[in-house]
């Protein structure tokens, strides 16, 4: 019944993820700072209900370090993964059932990354890929590396929720106006399978991206870090 239990709360942690995360920045016409907040002030409460539980992962680029760091097993990797992607896919279906369209479930897209001078378009060339992997590689590592170290030490167990949250709102800020901030593959595959469209077509990058972000995060940790 625990090991139930742990699953369910990663599916419903990561659906509430979805829902006011995503909705936020729907409601809000991606409004930086507003939708920065949502992102951060659900984890920080999904933190706070779920830690005991499962670990609050609600995240396979977190639940990956996780593994790597030899946290959990290759059954409960595969296992949360599951469970994050089907609270993702029902979040999104329950942000549409909510707004009654498709045509903006907040999917990431890279044809957020516009360049900074008035009067040039977007271009979708090998460049904007490379681009939008990098952005979603360093913001993932940085919001994962926070949770690995702010969750290791008993003695910031009380205030971890605070600067998970803190670091997710961080890393929104600067995404957002760029590939509008994944770092949560699971986050993203829901709405774009809904969405469908060009969202669906680049889903890969917020997937694999946040993916390496985190290996690299535990690796760092378990290698530099841990090792001074």
């Amino acid at each position: 019944m625990k090991n139930l239990k742990k699953y369910f709360w990663e599916m419903l942690g990561t659906l509430f993820i979805v829902l006011f995360g995503c909705g936020v920045a729907v409601y809000t016409n991606g409004n930086t700072v507003a939708t920065s907040l949502a992102f951060g002030l659900v984890v920080m409460c999904m933190y706070y209900v779920t830690s005991n539980i499962s670990g609050c992962h609600l995240n396979p680029a977190v639940t990956l370090a996780m593994l790597i760091k030899k946290e959990i097993s290759f059954s409960d990797f595969a296992l949360y993964i599951a469970s994050q992607l089907l609270g993702g896919l029902l979040g999104g279906l329950l942000l549409y059932l909510f707004i009654r369209s498709r045509d903006n479930l907040g999917a990431n897209m890279m044809q957020n990354l516009i360049l900074f001078k008035e009067g040039i378009t977007y271009k979708k060339d090998v460049t904007a890929y490379v681009i939008a992997m990098m952005v979603e590689i360093i913001l993932t590592f940085v919001f994962v590396i926070t949770i690995i170290n702010v969750t290791k030490r008993k003695e910031d167990k009380g205030i971890s929720g605070l600067v998970i949250g803190g670091a997710l709102v961080l890393v929104h800020l600067l995404g957002i106006g760029l590939t509008g901030t994944s770092v949560n593959p699971a986050r993203s595959f829901g709405v774009a399978i809904i969405q469908g469209g060009e969202a669906l077509k680049q889903v890969w990058i917020f997937i694999i991206a946040p993916l390496i972000g985190g290996a690299l995060a535990a690796l760092c940790d378990k290698f530099i870090i841990e090792k001074k």
